[in-house]
């Protein structure tokens, strides 16, 4: 019992390690600006073209 014990609490101990890795963010900030960006200049152009109508 005593060897299973200890390497139970072993693996617990390497599974509580922390990760130092960054997480990782879907969307930057830089490319949701880009993106807002497009989608105004998209409704300006769509604006000019249809609004002889």
């Amino acid at each position: 019992m005593g060897f299973l014990e200890f390497l139970s609490d072993l693996l617990t101990l390497f599974g509580n390690i922390p990760s130092y890795e960054k997480p990782r963010r879907a969307f930057t900030r830089g490319f949701v600006a880009f993106c807002v960006l497009v989608a105004v200049l998209e409704l300006m152009i769509l604006n000019h073209i249809y609004s002889g109508l």
